[in-house]
């Protein structure tokens, strides 16, 4: 590579980002990435105008696996059902699919225990 492509190269890595509706020059910021269960700040560039916010591939990519780590994201799959009463205890219901899934009958055992702020429960 010749001198004059490693230096527009390297030009082209520290130059701000454009609007893409303002048509400005991007402001550095930290913006916030919002998951289920938190947020994490992350490097970006905001547009002084509108607002407009902007994160590289390589930051956004770097939150995710930092959520992962720290338990931010949803499990995939993963419901919201209601609790209902069933007599004097309290009961959900388990959707067909999952009981499928799992060959779950009546009268099956499954595990059930808190693991941090969780409600785990897991076939026996």
């Amino acid at each position: 590579m010749s001198e004059a492509s490693q230096q527009q190269e390297g030009n082209s890595s520290n130059r701000r980002p454009t609007c893409h509706s303002c048509d400005l020059d991007m402001d550095e910021a930290i913006l916030s990435i919002r998951y289920p269960k938190g947020t994490l700040p992350v490097r970006g560039f905001i547009c002084p105008k509108c607002g407009y916010e902007v994160i590289s591939f390589e930051d956004a990519k770097a939150a995710s696996e930092t959520a992962e780590r720290l338990g931010l994201l949803e499990p995939e799959g993963a419901i919201t059902r209601k609790i209902t009463r069933s007599g004097d205890q309290l009961a959900v219901y388990i959707p067909k699919d999952i009981e499928r899934e799992f060959d779950l009958k009546q009268g099956a055992k499954v595990r059930i225990y808190a693991k941090r702020d969780e409600i785990i429960l897991a076939p026996v």
